[in-house]
């Protein structure tokens, strides 16, 4: 189900608020090309990665998070 973004981040619930947030980049990365394309998606991993950091989240090991980290800093070393 698709928050509305402006209700989302109003609402003063940080779960919402980025539910909302990765609704709207899901949104925008189906229509966006090359670099545009290239921000949101790493917006988007951000937002997901915030959201699963969340108490009553999903769980990750600590092998996942370096791994994630590791996926971080080898995108913006190429600049993406």
């Amino acid at each position: 189900m698709a928050v509305d973004l402006a209700e989302g981040v109003g609402s003063g619930d940080r779960r919402q608020a980025l539910t909302a947030i990765r609704d709207k980049l899901t949104g925008e990365l189906r229509t966006a090309q090359g670099r545009d394309a290239a921000v949101l998606a790493k917006e988007l991993r951000a937002t997901l990665a915030e959201l699963d950091a969340l108490p009553g989240g999903k769980e990750v090991s600590a092998v996942d998070q370096l791994a994630a980290r590791r996926a971080n800093r080898r995108t913006d070393a190429a600049g993406g």
